[in-house]
């Protein structure tokens, strides 16, 4: 698992935590409100990490399932959650795969939405139980004229692990995020604490 953090304290949650203050909720209460902006994002954290991999990649939300965990920490007195992504590489035709049969160069996957790829020679098959992309290896001590292996000896291809979905090109996917959950985080807090100041009068 690699870990992607997201945030730490923002501007606009000291700035509404120094109002609730001058406003007279207590200590208190702005820690509760406090705990229960962070327990929002909490919520929030795995979906939008799901939404947004699938602006950019053509994989299935449920392919991802169990392949995050959010954590929660603290460093410096701020307290921060952590996005864990898996490092484990999900199966190609997982990337809306296809192959049209023998008669075609090979199977097709697009990682990247509008991005289709062909993999020349790979096919699909049921190995296991489940439909992969596969293509069939070669070897010196193959006993077919072509140099190939038998069915037996088939290489899976796979295609992104969770981890390089989220840090995508360049981070945008991750940039995209952090920013989500920060302004998401800053808004929660500053809607807890006007909860607060209401059972407070």
């Amino acid at each position: 698992m690699a870990r992607f953090n997201s945030f730490g304290q923002t501007d606009i949650g000291a700035l509404a935590r120094l109002a609730a203050q001058v406003d007279g909720v207590t200590k208190a209460a702005i820690s509760k409100a406090d705990s229960r902006s962070i327990a929002s994002v909490r919520r929030r954290f795995e979906p939008a990490a799901k939404r947004a991999i699938r602006e950019v990649y053509t994989v299935r939300a449920g392919d991802l399932k169990g392949r995050f965990s959010v954590r929660s920490g603290k460093v410096e007195g701020s307290e921060y959650l952590s996005l864990r992504a898996s490092t484990r590489k999900l199966p190609l035709i997982a990337f809306n795969g296809r192959w049209g049969g023998r008669k075609t160069p090979g199977a097709t996957a697009g990682i990247q939405v509008g991005k289709r790829k062909v993999y020349t020679s790979a096919f699909i098959a049921r190995i296991g139980g489940q439909r992969r992309m596969v293509v069939r290896q070669f070897s010196r001590d193959a006993t077919a004229p072509s140099g190939r292996d038998g069915r037996r000896k088939l290489r899976l291809l796979s295609g992104a692990s969770a981890f390089q979905m989220v840090m995508g090109e360049n981070e945008i996917v991750a940039s995209k995020l952090a920013r989500e959950m920060n302004e998401y985080r800053s808004s929660e807090l500053v809607r807890q604490l006007q909860l607060a100041r209401k059972r407070k009068r």
